[in-house]
């Protein structure tokens, strides 16, 4: 039916109908005051009754007593004698709510939404500082006004509608409004209304509600347990500045959400004058002001677009790269990648990378060893010196065409230096001169004829004769294997028959004694001998020096180590081959093996009689890098 009358308000209109009540556009006759009028059914039994009656009507006079441009103020509340309603007489303000806007399609710009959470926090703030905690903050009790500003809406009866009370088997209040705290029953205080407001916060910029479920007990239960999602990723137009903030409201610990909303209002301030342009006396307030930015609602209206001032450089470079990155900013990418990170965990985790690659580099190189180093030894700067003659006595017996005077220096100076490229490069000139005389078809009829001639003498027994032919041979190629093989077998058979002569000669007659002189001494024949050096070295790096009668003849350094990385030394083992030529005679030959890092491992001193165009060995035996070295100096079978 029609009412006409409500207390002493006169009903103008029906607002709205909701689950306790209707709200009626209602006149206040004493004043002539236009009021906003509640009214509450109670259908309960009589004792519940009352207690409703008590509780609206205790919690209508603390809401009275708030006084603030952002909060809807109770003018009046009482109990119709005639209908039995509760009412409650509220400001009347002209404008939409949140619910109605978003329903209607309206899409709140990030910098818009901002400034309203603002002005509504600032709201709470005055509210909790007088004790009165609203506990129903959602987009329905959020008004917008012709100019834009923001109304709280229900102070005064929130507090019973969320409470324990039941209406038909119903629990009275927005399930996906509503804090950890009041879900699980336990005290609640302004913070609860701060982590309302940031569901609804949430909801402006995405359009979409944090906690989402088919069944009440699914969304309380999200509320409770599970973490918020990621504003940023669920809205492309979203900045990512507000994901810090908006997580901050929707803590499940009310001690790590914002304490007060004036904290909460200050950082929405700083971050809605972040988005748009604004002019300088708008430092100090909550507002943003911007003439493009559309605030005032109005049912028939959108909001209009905001276009960047043409006169702003910033401005058209930034549209220049939002047009051209937009196609990028649409590749569905994980979550993880959109996750926010702490600069000072970003900076720390950098700066312990860089100190585990830096140390270990820095310690290697300390271990790098750069000397000084030993300078060669008298020795060697010696053998460097009998190299370089003998190279220059090959070229010159190449330019005067003795090629096997030259053969025998470039062989002198290949036994000091074997990988000298000079030397190598040398040799093979020889080599390929010599074998040109060699090939040349007379020498090599005249070697034929020798030949052939020395091996008629060998079979008819003539051995001096085939050992002249022989020699022959010999001379004109010097490396006539036949030749050579038939001139040791006839000097063979002649040393044979020599020694049968003297046997036979000694036993047929008794010879004369005389008396016995003392053997003279053998005088050395003036020559050269060729000593040859072979140590196989577990050790990477030393010497081997090598003195001839107490003096320095020869220092043979060897390094068989390989680099490694960073400039280090890589152990190895190898064989050192030397061939040294010394004076023929009674000699003292020494040796003696040192390592690089350990000095003298052991040395050895040998009395030789060297006779001309001998050939020794000298070597070294050491069978581990820490065992004792052998030396021995051997005459080698020719």
């Amino acid at each position: 039916m029609s009412v006409q009358r409500i207390g002493r308000y006169q009903i103008e209109e029906t607002l709205g109908r909701g689950a306790m009540g209707v709200v009626y556009r209602a006149r206040d006759p004493i004043i002539d005051r236009q009021v906003a009028l509640k009214t509450m059914r109670v259908d309960l039994d009589a004792e519940h009754a009352e207690e409703f009656r008590d509780r609206f009507v205790r919690e209508a006079q603390a809401a009275g007593r708030l006084n603030h441009p952002g909060i809807v103020t109770v003018h009046d509340v009482g109990e119709d004698p005639e209908s039995g309603l509760i009412y409650i007489a509220m400001e009347y303000v002209e404008g939409r709510d949140l619910k109605q806007m978003l329903a209607d399609g309206h899409r709140f710009r990030p910098s818009e939404a901002a400034r309203i959470a603002a002005d509504v926090a600032i709201a709470l703030d005055y509210a909790h500082s007088l004790g009165v905690v609203h506990r129903d903050i959602k987009p329905a009790n959020i008004m917008l006004t012709r100019d834009g500003t923001a109304k709280i809406t229900d102070f005064g009866i929130a507090r019973l509608e969320t409470s324990n009370l039941t209406v038909e088997g119903q629990f009275i209040g927005t399930p996906n409004f509503m804090s950890p705290e009041q879900i699980t029953g336990k005290a609640v205080d302004g913070r609860s209304d701060i982590f309302s407001l940031g569901v609804v916060l949430f909801n402006l910029l995405t359009e979409k509600r944090p906690f989402n479920g088919g069944t009440m007990h699914e969304v309380t239960l999200r509320i409770v347990q599970e973490p918020c999602p990621i504003p940023s990723t669920l809205s492309d137009r979203l900045p990512p500045a507000f994901n810090p903030v908006v997580l901050k409201c929707l803590e499940k610990n009310p001690d790590r959400r914002f304490q007060t909303g004036a904290e909460f209002a200050r950082v929405l301030a700083a971050l809605a004058r972040s988005l748009v342009q604004r002019e300088t006396t708008d430092e100090a307030s909550t507002a943003v002001f911007q003439p493009g930015l559309e605030t005032r609602i109005h049912a028939d209206s959108k909001p209009a677009t905001v276009a960047p001032s043409p006169t702003s450089v910033f401005s058209r470079a930034r549209l220049w790269v939002s047009e051209r990155l937009q196609p990028v900013t649409k590749i569905n990418l994980p979550d993880w990648l959109r996750w926010e990170v702490q600069p000072l965990w970003a900076a720390a985790l950098i700066a312990a990378a860089l100190v585990m690659a830096i140390v270990p580099v820095l310690v290697l190189r300390s271990r790098i060893d750069r000397g000084p180093f030993a300078g060669p030894t008298p020795g060697a700067t010696r053998n460097l010196h009998v190299v370089v003659s003998s190279l220059h006595a090959a070229e010159n017996h190449m330019r005067e065409g003795n090629l096997g005077a030259a053969e025998d220096a470039i062989l002198a100076a290949l036994d000091q230096a074997p990988t000298s490229p000079a030397a190598r490069r040398l040799a093979a000139e020889i080599r390929h001169g010599l074998e040109v005389e060699r090939t040349s078809a007379e020498n090599q009829q005249r070697v034929s004829e020798l030949v052939a001639d020395g091996r008629g003498m060998y079979r008819r027994g003539d051995y001096s004769g085939a050992r002249d032919e022989f020699r022959q041979a010999l001379e004109l190629d010097p490396k006539n294997e036949i030749a050579t093989s038939y001139l040791e077998l006839a000097e063979e058979r002649m040393r044979s028959a020599r020694a049968s002569r003297t046997t036979a000669g000694a036993s047929s007659a008794q010879p004369r004694t005389a008396p016995a002189e003392p053997p003279k001494p053998a005088t050395p024949k003036a020559g050269v001998s060729r000593i040859t050096l072979s140590f196989d070295s577990p050790i990477s790096e030393g010497t081997v020096a090598v003195t001839f009668d107490g003096e320095g003849l020869a220092d043979v350094p060897f390094d068989f180590s390989t680099k490694a990385i960073l400039g280090f030394k890589k152990k190895g083992r190898g064989t050192v081959r030397r061939v040294i030529l010394t004076p023929s005679g009674n000699h003292q030959i020494g040796v003696e093996l040192r390592d690089r890092r350990r000095g003298v491992l052991g040395s050895s001193t040998f009395a030789r009689l060297l006779e001309p165009d001998s050939e020794w060995t000298l070597r070294v035996d050491l069978p581990s890098e820490n065992a004792q070295p052998n030396f021995f100096l051997v005459k080698s079978a020719r």
